[in-house]
């Protein structure tokens, strides 16, 4: 491994854990692979010659119903590793001003620094006015809105954040674009509508699923990564390993490696933004 790799400190952006004996989580089904449950100690074992220093748990679509057990869950998993400062949870926005009681009880579980709320299969839902409501609520509890979208609900969701001025959002996976099926020029137009948006960050995450597991190149994906940090700039953009949904498409080093290899040009500070203060500031952790 590249022994500069190893050295700079790192915040890991995106870290899933799940416990399938203890919470449901219906896509797993899809995905028989990674099927099974994956702890704080399997993520250290894959990360032992790295140098992370923080983490940020991010929701994982176990039942909504048990999205509060799941921060419970986190906050157990915290205790056996305390580099994990900071978890993004479910919240149904859908709810409009109801939710007020959900994002005061978050504030009762110091962990949580976000919300997210997975809506592809009907992007018009963050246009609600309901939606739009909670979504506003957010910077009153302190509170950021991670975003995982597929390219076809980026224009609904470009609408939501211009709606919402006021509340942080962090743009998961690059807008997972679609590189298996040379999808590049959509995904430079969302690039550069996501990055003239002064509320909005972005994180490189999630790319190597989003190309054919088991015929992807280096190159294939540093495209979109030079693209990205240059609408964003290394100082609005942030690592994340994915883990373990990235082991569809390769291993956590596998990822790493590749995205260092697009930056290794780059001097130590931008560096340091890319894989440590985004998230840090973001997240504040």
């Amino acid at each position: 491994m590249n022994t500069r790799i190893q050295n700079i400190p790192l915040i890991d952006s995106h870290l899933h854990l799940w416990d399938v004996e203890l919470l449901d989580y219906p896509w797993l089904q899809d995905v028989p692979e990674i099927n099974k449950s994956f702890s704080i100690t399997d993520y250290q074992d894959e990360t032992k010659d790295l140098n992370i220093e923080k983490m940020i748990f991010v929701q994982c679509e176990c039942l909504p119903e048990q999205s509060m057990e799941e921060i419970r869950f986190v906050e157990q998993q915290a205790l056996k590793d305390p580099r994990i400062r900071g978890m993004v949870a479910y919240a149904p926005l859908e709810k409009g001003s109801e939710i007020i009681p959900t994002l005061a009880l978050f504030k009762q579980h110091q962990l949580v620094r976000g919300v997210r709320r997975m809506y592809d299969d009907t992007p018009e839902i963050c246009t609600d006015p309901d939606f739009l409501t909670a979504v506003r609520l957010l910077p009153e509890y302190g509170l950021s809105m991670d975003l995982s979208i597929k390219p076809s609900s980026a224009a609904q969701t470009l609408l939501m954040i211009r709606a919402c001025p006021d509340t942080q959002f962090v743009l998961d996976h690059l807008g997972k674009p679609d590189i298996k099926n040379d999808g590049f020029n959509k995904f430079r137009q969302d690039m550069d509508a996501f990055a003239s948006l002064p509320n909005v960050v972005a994180k490189i995450s999630g790319l190597l699923t989003e190309t054919n597991w088991y015929h992807w190149s280096e190159e294939e994906v540093g495209k979109y990564i030079a693209y990205a940090i240059g609408c964003f700039g290394p100082d609005r953009l942030m690592f994340g390993g994915d883990w373990p949904v990235v082991l569809l498409a390769g291993t956590y080093n596998q990822w790493l490696q590749t995205l260092f290899k697009c930056v290794r040009s780059y001097t130590d500070e931008d560096i340091h933004k890319l894989f440590y203060d985004t998230a840090n500031k973001i997240y504040r952790i």
